[in-house]
């Protein structure tokens, strides 16, 4: 719930004074009017305006439940001469998740902000026993609030802890959407209304289109060889195997039918022409509704082989390569069954270039009739990745060594959002759509090289030498990624009565050429460590260069990035006895600050968006082993 002061009274009722100049924005409010619940300065309509009301509600509610039962059998058989061992087995999963999830489609006016009567009805000073105060003067440390003006009142929390209850009494009592429930006994209807209290319901507060249901069964069978010998005076040690992986995708979902206005109002021309038997099969489609339906979707199979090497070049210096085929599951909300069709056409009018009439100029056919949709897609494949690693290591003391790597990933059936191809039957008829959501995309590649150093300085004397550093700089290339980076009107979202939203912002600011998300070019990991007796020390900093981290931000559909940005952890822990251990441990000791950007245009322009700050955190430990 919010509260809310509304339009040309927030600069008598909160003046205020934002200064822009520091490394961090500082907001003095000028006018103490808002700490008291009371009216504005100036008048609006017909009356008296409140300096603070309920203004809206939003309602969210998720349920998911999973299961998962599992099989394992491993053999392992042992050998004499060049391979060592021969290892083998089976897997087996059958997973299960339903995900129930209400998307925030229950937006409510409560104090209707355009309805005067509603404003009043809801405001603090006529229903104070409805808001609490809230202190912010520690907000950020005390460094954003200036003034004596730092504590504000806000809905009580008891209301949103109810919700629905409080919508409920609110209709009752007169302070929620206070003209239609007054005119109607008490009782609220349509979008006033908790989610229980809906129609379309087929699961107690969620509708059809809310419910997703997923399936997931993998069969995996692996052999290994592992090999011992010398070549050339070098001692090599590995292993290779073959992994066979089958994958299986079932969903439960929502088939979003187009609304029923796309058969046109009944009566009228439009409405008779979709009826025609070449129309027809639009006409039906176009109904309006929300219906669960179930495909056996993705059954993936592959063969996974792996080579491993170990090669002893001198006492002191080991060379390792290894080369391997990967996998990297979709997602489960990815790969739900969820399909919003839309259907546009052109009339045909009987007098073309003319204005519409229904009597002189009326429609007599559709032209150019398309069927599309947002959908998630059950048909994913899993990302394959091709890994080949070469790296040496060489140990300069007994505790200390240092390692320079190379890695090259071929990344093929990458999963990001385009447009696809989807199939949908409905009744005896088969669509064919093109549909927007995550599909394999297409292939790219990661390369790059990693260096470590760790060592205890074990020389140094006494308590001294139990001192230690570990370092570790790995520098990431991103090169020839597909970038599907198409657009389509709407979003996989809905209004409360459960129609799809007709929401376009996702159509401009649209550029290609952006990296895989969560991918920094350059991390750095430094770990100071102290080891001595009973005493176990880290402190650890972590730092990585800027990232993407959506292609699509949910308010401003452009891509957002997190700018490079370092965090500072410590540990430190006293061993008892054998069983026996305390310590306490402190995170983000810096109090980093997280700032984000958002990208402008093609050219990679990038402006300042949202900052936060996580908090200190410290904890108390105890471990036991037996």
């Amino acid at each position: 719930m919010s509260g809310q002061t509304r339009g040309n009274h927030v600069h008598v009722v909160s003046p205020y004074f934002l200064d822009m100049r520091g490394s961090r924005p500082s907001v003095e409010f000028l006018s103490d009017n808002i700490l008291t619940a009371g009216w504005s300065p100036n008048e609006d309509w017909n009356g008296p305006v409140p300096n603070l009301f309920l203004g809206s509600g939003m309602e969210q509610i998720e349920h998911n439940t999973a299961k998962a039962n599992s099989f394992k059998l491993d053999v392992n058989y042992e050998l004499d001469g060049t391979f060592t061992n021969i290892k083998s087995g089976i897997y087996h999963s059958d997973k299960d998740l339903t995900v129930r999830d209400t998307a925030y489609e229950g937006w409510s006016a409560i104090g209707t902000p355009w309805v005067q009567d509603d404003r009043n009805a809801a405001s603090a000073v006529n229903r104070p026993e409805l808001f609490e105060r809230v202190d912010f003067s520690d907000y950020y440390n005390g460094q954003v609030l200036q003034g004596n003006v730092n504590n504000f009142l806000f809905p009580r929390m008891e209301l949103v802890k109810n919700y629905a209850d409080s919508l409920r009494q609110g209709c009752k009592d007169g302070w929620h959407n206070a003209t239609n429930s007054a005119a109607n006994n008490g009782i609220c209807t349509g979008t006033y209304v908790p989610y229980t209290d809906k129609p379309n319901r087929v699961e107690g507060p969620y509708a059809a289109h809310n419910i997703s249901a997923t399936n997931e069964k993998r069969t995996e069978f692996y052999v290994r060889g592992d090999f011992d010998f010398v070549a050339q005076d070098i001692p090599i040690v590995g292993n290779v195997g073959l992994r066979y992986v089958n994958y299986k995708l079932a969903s439960t979902g929502a088939l979003v039918q187009p609304p029923v206005s796309k058969r046109g109002e009944p009566g009228t021309s439009l409405n008779t022409v979709m009826q025609q038997p070449e129309y027809k099969r639009y006409y039906d489609l176009a109904g309006g509704e929300s219906t669960l339906s179930t495909v056996d979707g993705t059954d993936y199979s592959t063969i996974l082989p792996s080579l491993n090497l170990s090669m002893g070049i001198s006492e002191d210096v080991v060379v390792r390569f290894g080369i391997s085929k990967a996998l990297f599951y979709p997602s489960l909300v990815d790969a739900r069954n969820i399909s919003i069709i839309n259907l546009d056409y052109n009339r045909r009018l009987q007098t073309p270039g003319a204005d519409y009439d229904e009597t002189s100029n009326p429609v007599v056919g559709i032209d150019d009739i398309e069927l599309t949709a947002l959908s998630g897609n059950p048909y994913l494949k899993p990302e394959t990745a091709i890994n080949t690693d070469l790296t040496t290591e060489w140990y300069f003391a007994p505790a200390g060594y240092v390692t320079l790597g190379l890695f090259h990933k071929k990344l093929d059936n990458i999963i990001r959002n385009r447009t696809f191809d989807l199939d949908v039957t409905y009744g005896t008829e088969e669509y064919n759509l093109s549909a927007y959501g995550p599909a394999n995309t297409g292939s790219g590649t990661l390369r790059g090289a990693e260096f470590s150093y760790s060592q205890f300085y074990d020389m140094l004397p006494g308590a001294w030498g139990g001192l230690g550093l570990q370092l570790n700089y790995t520098f990431i290339d991103q090169s020839g990624l597909e970038d599907p980076n198409e657009i389509s009107n709407g979003t996989l979202g809905f209004d409360e009565n459960g129609n799809p939203i007709a929401d376009n912002r996702n159509t401009f600011r649209v550029f290609s050429g952006l990296p895989l998300q969560g991918y920094s070019d350059q991390n750095l990991n430094i770990i100071g460590m102290y080891e001595y007796e009973k005493v176990s020390f880290r402190l650890a900093y972590t730092w990585r260069s800027e990232y993407l981290l959506t292609l699509r931000e949910s308010e401003e559909y452009v891509p957002a990035y997190a700018e490079a940005s370092g965090m500072m952890d410590a540990s430190l822990y006293y061993t008892i006895n054998d069983h026996w251990k305390v310590g306490v441990e402190a995170s983000n000791l810096l109090e980093t600050e997280t700032k984000t950007k958002y990208q402008m245009d093609q050219a990679g322009t990038k402006t300042q968006a949202l900052n936060f700050t996580t908090d200190r955190r410290f904890a108390l430990s105890v471990r036991a082993t037996f």
